[in-house]
């Protein structure tokens, strides 16, 4: 019997031995092909973000130029602004009259009456009187 021990307990662990093999090839081939669909998934996942990092990329550009543009145009504005008003003085440095009606207007909206009117402002009474009906006929939201 122990012979026949020694003839076959290598036998025995030959194939215990390849089928231990067998089936750690089995899983290592397992492992590896799921490693390979997870490496091929972030690959895709990569591919993917690249495409957007550059369209926002593009994206950032055209916001950024159009801001500038946006930006030259508000200091063009703004510089229309300043002539507009810088005229607008001007002109009413030289409106003596027009400071009148404006200074009448005022009182107007301030409560004044007719007489009031003619003596603070010279206006004539025609145009104390026209200058009231004109005030009050405007809606509240057009008045000063």
């Amino acid at each position: 019997m122990d012979i026949i021990l020694q003839q076959w307990l290598p036998v025995a662990i030959s194939i215990i031995i390849t089928f231990t093999a067998a089936v750690l090839i089995g899983r290592e081939r397992r492992a590896r092909q799921a490693l390979e669909m997870k490496f091929a998934a972030i690959e895709t996942v990569l591919k993917n973000s690249r495409l957007q990092h550059e369209s926002l990329t593009k994206q950032l550009n055209e916001l950024r130029t159009g801001s500038l543009g946006m930006s030259d145009k508000l200091v063009d504005l703004i510089e229309q602004i300043e002539r507009v008003e810088i005229r607008q003085n001007e002109i009413a440095m030289n409106d003596s009259g027009g400071r009148l009606y404006s200074r009448a207007s005022k009182m107007v909206e301030l409560g004044a009456d007719v007489n009031e009117l003619m003596k603070e402002c010279d206006l004539p009474k025609a145009e104390a009187e026209l200058l009231l009906s004109l005030q009050k006929s405007m809606p509240q939201h057009y008045r000063r």
